[in-house]
């Protein structure tokens, strides 16, 4: 026990020390390094570091971006697309039984026909119904639209309409007096059986898949309008910025807005196609997708031939 508990000579202080063998992990962290070598390394590292430049699009992203902007938008209205007219519009019951009653009819069956087609393009585009998202994506393009021709926002227009309406609304911001500036604003939308006391109603949704083309077609809603807006026209004067000559008018407006989304393989977009007209007598008469006395057949034939 004494022997065990010896102390060496010379004291405690100068005991020798065990060998201790570290593994190669210890070794390796127990090296030492000169900063002048590390401060060297870092300068040359520093002065040969390169930033990386921003990613381009490739070539198959460019010719892609170019097809599409290439592609034409205006298709024109569908052929058969039936606008029912307001009632006081449509032909008397009394006077003229027959011409309502064949107005009538157009309605219920553009409705059967629109419907089963829509569900029928909606389950060959793999693509979803939308019905309540309908109005309020008509809401929003028909103010934005208003908004940006207001603005005189020619590359908003050409973004929002199709290639006709944005040709149209750019050359009357183009025949403006030098010096006006316009202001639109929507007051409030009318809530009038019209429009089943909402603003907007959908009067027609029709679809249709493009021919020879893979998950490509068209779809045009035609959605009846009411609203109360405000259009102000200002000049300034030639002497001076102060505004000489304002005029504010408010009004209220129905239009027949058509809103179009033209799909091209699987890529979609939508857009204000313009405006239409209510169907009138004559037309419901004459148009081989509504005239009487015709089969399926004889319309296919005659609207292929107009």
């Amino acid at each position: 026990m004494a022997s065990s508990l010896r102390l060496c000579p010379g004291g405690m202080a100068k005991c020798a020390r065990p060998n201790i063998t570290f593994t190669q992990p210890f070794a390796y962290s127990l090296q030492s390094r000169a900063f002048s070598e590390t401060s060297q390394r870092w300068a040359y590292r520093s002065q040969n570091f390169n930033p990386r430049s921003p990613s381009m699009p490739s070539m198959k992203a460019r010719q892609k971006d170019a097809l599409a902007n290439q592609r034409p938008n205006d298709l024109g209205l569908l052929p058969g697309t039936f606008v029912r007219p307001l009632w006081r519009d449509l032909p008397s019951i009394f006077s003229q039984p027959r011409d309502r009653l064949h107005m009538e009819w157009i309605t219920i069956k553009s409705f059967f026909q629109n419907y089963i087609s829509l569900w029928q393009y909606c389950k060959e585009q793999e693509t979803e119904v939308g019905i309540k998202a309908r109005r309020q994506r008509a809401q929003l393009l028909y103010k934005d639209m208003y908004t940006a021709f207001a603005r005189g926002d020619t590359s908003g227009l050409k973004r929002l309409c199709c290639d006709g309406l944005a040709k149209d609304l750019i050359g009357q911001i183009d025949r403006r007096p030098k010096g006006m500036t316009v202001t639109w604003k929507l007051t409030k939308w009318l809530r009038q059986p019209s429009t089943f006391f909402r603003g907007v109603r959908v009067v027609s949704d029709r679809a249709t898949s493009l021919p020879n083309l893979p998950k490509s077609g068209i779809r045009q809603i035609v959605l009846r309008v009411t609203s109360r807006q405000v259009m102000a026209k200002s000049t300034a004067g030639l002497a001076s910025t102060a505004v000489t000559e304002a005029s504010a008018k408010e009004k209220s407006c129905m239009e027949y807005l058509v809103i179009q989304e033209l799909r091209w393989s699987g890529e979609s977009s939508w857009r204000v196609w313009g405006f239409a007209k209510p169907t009138d007598l004559q037309t419901a008469l004459n148009d081989p997708a509504f005239a009487p006395g015709l089969s399926m057949l004889d319309r296919m034939k005659a609207m292929q031939g107009q």
